[in-house]
């Protein structure tokens, strides 16, 4: 339960991080920038830990919506508008993964009998 509320979390931060980006006029971003940083890092860790749920291509798919991300995000930056342009649909797409990932984090920890998948990787 507590990966799935940490993830809820980092795509909140990773959402208002990239708002920021988006909307504002200052000339450097290192603090946003370092948050979507530390938000990456957190989604490929807990897409790795997935493999606990004995869910192998919910893992892949998470790695591979984090990298996505990773080159999406440099495609943002001061005046991007939310659009049909690749980088936005990725952006929009991929925090929308990982809020649904959260979910089912919650969910899985929540239910009786979840057992780790003993040998999966």
């Amino acid at each position: 339960m507590r990966d799935g509320i940490i993830t809820i979390v980092a795509v909140i931060i990773a959402f208002l991080a990239l708002d920021d980006i988006s909307t504002d006029t200052a000339t450097s971003f290192a603090v946003e920038r370092g948050a979507l940083v530390m938000c990456g890092v957190w989604f490929g860790l807990v897409s790795w830990r997935t493999r606990r749920l004995g869910r192998r291509g919910l893992r892949n798919v998470s790695l591979g919506v984090t990298v996505a991300l990773a080159l999406a995000q440099s495609a943002i930056g001061p005046g991007t508008v939310p659009s049909l342009q690749i980088a936005s649909v990725v952006t929009l797409a991929g925090l929308g993964w990982f809020a649904v990932l959260a979910g089912i984090l919650v969910r899985s920890d929540g239910r009786a009998g979840i057992q780790p998948a003993a040998g999966r990787i």
